[in-house]
């Protein structure tokens, strides 16, 4: 899966992530829409609900629009978004791995003292070698109460769904830096017209900018 995700390829597909309030709960406490893009460069675009992210060769770049902030760092190296299991290994013990027709199923258990906030992970690896969905199993309560005098604390349950899978280019313009701010002068940054508005925090290293 990693060699599928790594490869100098274009990428894209679709997410939905659905919260439920429990480990059992049937009922939907929010649920939102995201969007994978990678290129051929392997320089990778995301948007998850109200929050963009763009890793490229020469930046990343988070833009929050509830908070009308734009964050831009130096890029991450073998940025490739969510998708390297290896790093649980660590953290995790593989409690089972089943083979169904069309995927395969892993069941990860946090290891004690790791500092993971799940419980359990469950993920989907289809036939193609894609991650076809994702569980989370919160170990850290979560209030969903909207009265701060009366918390109600549950320990939640995650699903993330991937579809759509496609080697069809994404648009280039999702890539390019001129579509989230241009630069005037030395260090002067102004964000593109959609972003007018945007607080502009620039985290870069002098020499990098």
């Amino acid at each position: 899966m990693g060699k599928i995700y790594s490869a100098a390829e274009s990428l894209q597909y679709n997410s939905s992530y659905i919260l439920y309030k429990t480990a059992d709960s049937k009922k939907a406490e929010q649920a939102y829409k995201g969007l994978f893009c990678k290129n051929s460069q392997n320089e990778i675009y995301m948007k998850i609900d109200q929050t963009e992210i763009l890793n490229s060769k020469s930046i990343n770049l988070k833009i929050s629009h509830l908070e009308k902030a734009i964050q831009i760092s130096d890029p991450i190296k073998n940025y490739n978004g969510n998708f390297d299991i290896k790093p649980l290994l660590d953290l995790c013990k593989i409690e089972s791995f089943k083979d169904f027709k069309t995927y395969w199923e892993i069941i990860l258990i946090a290891k004690n003292y790791s500092n993971l906030p799940y419980s359990k992970i469950i993920v989907q690896i289809s036939k193609k070698y894609f991650l076809q969905k994702s569980i989370f199993y919160y170990s850290t309560a979560v209030n969903f109460s909207k009265d701060y005098r009366a918390p109600k604390s549950y320990l939640p349950r995650l699903e993330v769904s991937n579809s759509g899978f496609s080697r069809k280019p994404a648009n280039s313009s999702l890539f390019l830096n001129n579509s989230y701010f241009t630069t005037i002068g030395k260090n002067k940054l102004i964000p593109a017209d959609r972003l007018k508005y945007y607080e502009v925090i620039d985290q870069r290293n002098s020499s990098n900018k």
